[in-house]
C-alpha cells in the first residue's frame, strides 16, 4: 500500500511541490539573512569608526578617564575598549590583549579570535605617542538573528516536508482508491461482463476523461458483440431456407438424372442457381457493409451539390415507380455542398428508394426531399406504406433484422444496415420518423 501510494501522481506532485517550496524558503531566508548580516556588519563598522574617531580627538592623558566613562555608559555591553603600550601590553580598559593578526591601520576588521562571534568588529590605531588604541564591537544582535533564522528555517523545513507527506498521502489515497475500483471493474469487463462501467466522479480530471473514453469503448464493443450474436442467429435462420432449397433441388436432380426429362432437370438446375444467387447476393451485401464500416472511404470524400444526385436518382426511379403504380415526387431546396463520398451516398439513397418501392402499396406516394434544416442538410425519403413501429426502429438498422410490417415481402434485412453504415462513415445522423402514414427516413448532415 505504501509503495503504491508513493507511486501515485498526486503524491509525487505534492512531494515535488513541497521540495520546491522548501528550496524557495531556504533561498528566501538565506537572502534575508545575507542582506541583514551585511547591513548589521556595516553598522558595526560605523560604530567602531565613530568611537575611534571620537577618542582620537582627545589627549592621551584623557583617554583612561574617557574610556572609563564610555564603558559605564554602554549598558548593552557591546563595545569594548583597550589602551596598549607600543609593545602591545595592556594599560587600561576591558581588553587586555591585542587580537592576533589584527592590522593596526585605523580601519575596521573582522574579529576572528576564539570566543568571538561572526560579525564582531575591531579597529586598532597607533597614537602619536606610540600607544595603541583598540575599540571592539560585539555583534550579539547579529548572532541572535542568525540563530533565530536558522531555528525558523529548520522548523519551516520540517513542517513543509511533513505537510507535503501528509497532503501527498491524503491526495494520493483518493486516486488510488479510484484506480483500484477501475482495476476491479476492468477485470470484470475482461471476463466478458460488458454491462460494467468505470466510475466517473464528475470532476473532469484525467481519470474521468479516461474512464469516459473506456466506457464509450466498452459500450461500443458490447453493442458490436450483441450485433455479431444477432447476425449469427439471423444468418443461420435467414440462409437456412435458400441452402435447404439449393440442396433439395440438387438432390432431386441427382436422383432423377436418369429418369426425368431434360426440361425437368433444367428447371431444377435453374431453381438451384436462383437459390445460389440469393445466397451470393446476401454475402455480397454483408461484404459491402464491412467495406463501408471500415471507414476506408473517408479519404476520398469531396464537396459536391446533393441536388444533382437527387435529380439523377429521380430520373432513374421515376419510370420504375410509375410501372408499380406509385407516384414519385421530388422537392429540392438550395443547400450548401456536402462533404461526402458520392458513390456511397447514392448507394444509401438507392437502398432507401428500393425499400420505399417495396413497401408502398399501389396508388401510394414516395417523396424525395432535400432541405436545409436548423441542424444541417436533410436528405429524406418518405413513403406512404405501413411504416415501422417505434419499438422496432433500432432493431431494423442491424443486419438481417426485418420489421413485422409485411412478413410476406421478400428481402434479407440488409438495406437499412447498409444505410446505417454509410451514415456512420459520413458522421451523419440517421433518423426514422413517422410520416403519418408511412415512414420518413432522414440522412442529416450536421451544420458544422
Amino acid at each position: 500500500m505504501r509503495a503504491r501510494l508513493s507511486r501515485t501522481t498526486a503524491f509525487r506532485l505534492t512531494f515535488t511541490y513541497a521540495a520546491v517550496l522548501l528550496v524557495g524558503v531556504i533561498a528566501l531566508v538565506s537572502l534575508i539573512y545575507w542582506h541583514t548580516a551585511n547591513y548589521m556588519s556595516r553598522q558595526a563598522e560605523d560604530v567602531v569608526l565613530s568611537e575611534m574617531r571620537q577618542l582620537s580627538y582627545l589627549d592621551v592623558g584623557q583617554l583612561p578617564q574617557e574610556i572609563d566613562r564610555l564603558q559605564r555608559g554602554d549598558l548593552r555591553r557591546v563595545i569594548s575598549y583597550g589602551l596598549f603600550s607600543p609593545q602591545g601590553n595592556g594599560l587600561y580598559g576591558q581588553l587586555k590583549a591585542l587580537p592576533e593578526g589584527l592590522p593596526i591601520d585605523g580601519q575596521p576588521h573582522d574579529w576572528r579570535e576564539s570566543g568571538f562571534r561572526f560579525g564582531d568588529k575591531a579597529i586598532a590605531r597607533r597614537l602619536d605617542n606610540g600607544q595603541i588604541l583598540l575599540v571592539g564591537y560585539d555583534a550579539r544582535t547579529l548572532a541572535c538573528l542568525r540563530e533565530i533564522l536558522l531555528y525558523s528555517l529548520g522548523w519551516s523545513a520540517a513542517l513543509i516536508i511533513l505537510g507535503g507527506l501528509v497532503f501527498g498521502v491524503l491526495l494520493g489515497a483518493g486516486p488510488l482508491r479510484r484506480v483500484r475500483s477501475v482495476q476491479v471493474i476492468s477485470h470484470r469487463i475482461a471476463e466478458g461482463d460488458f454491462s460494467q462501467r468505470l466510475p466517473v466522479t464528475g470532476k473532469g480530471d484525467e481519470l474521468d476523461v479516461l474512464s469516459s473514453l473506456v466506457n464509450q469503448m466498452v459500450c461500443q464493443v458490447g453493442c458490436l458483440l450483441d450485433e455479431v450474436k444477432s447476425v449469427e442467429d439471423n444468418v443461420a435462420h435467414d440462409l437456412r431456407t435458400p441452402l435447404n432449397k439449393l440442396r433439395a433441388q440438387l438432390h432431386r436432380a441427382l436422383m432423377e438424372w436418369d429418369e426425368s426429362p431434360k426440361e425437368q432437370l433444367k428447371n431444377r438446375l435453374e431453381k438451384s442457381l436462383d437459390a445460389a444467387d440469393i445466397l451470393l447476393g446476401r454475402f455480397r451485401a454483408l461484404q459491402r457493409i464491412a467495406e463501408i464500416d471500415s471507414n476506408a472511404r473517408r479519404a476520398g470524400m469531396a464537396h459536391f451539390p446533393p441536388r444533382l444526385l437527387l435529380e439523377q436518382l429521380f430520373e432513374d426511379y421515376e419510370a420504375v415507380a410509375e410501372e408499380a403504380g406509385i407516384r414519385l415526387q421530388l422537392e429540392l431546396e438550395e443547400v450548401a455542398p456536402l462533404l461526402a463520398d458520392r458513390e456511397l451516398l447514392a448507394e444509401a439513397m438507392m437502398n432507401l428508394l428500393d425499400n420505399a418501392l417495396k413497401f408502398t402499396p399501389e396508388g401510394g406516394r414516395i417523396l424525395m426531399r432535400l432541405t436545409a434544416g436548423t441542424k444541417g442538410t436533410r436528405l429524406e425519403v418518405q413513403d406512404s406504406g405501413p411504416g415501422i413501429p417505434w419499438s422496432e426502429r433500432k432493431t431494423v438498422l442491424t443486419r438481417f433484422a426485418r420489421g413485422r410490417r409485411d412478413p410476406g415481402v421478400s428481402g434479407a434485412g440488409l438495406g437499412l444496415a447498409i444505410v446505417a453504415a454509410v451514415a456512420s462513415t459520413h458522421g451523419y445522423e440517421l433518423l426514422l420518423e413517422d410520416a403519418q402514414p408511412g415512414l420518413r427516413v432522414v440522412l442529416q448532415a450536421s451544420a458544422g
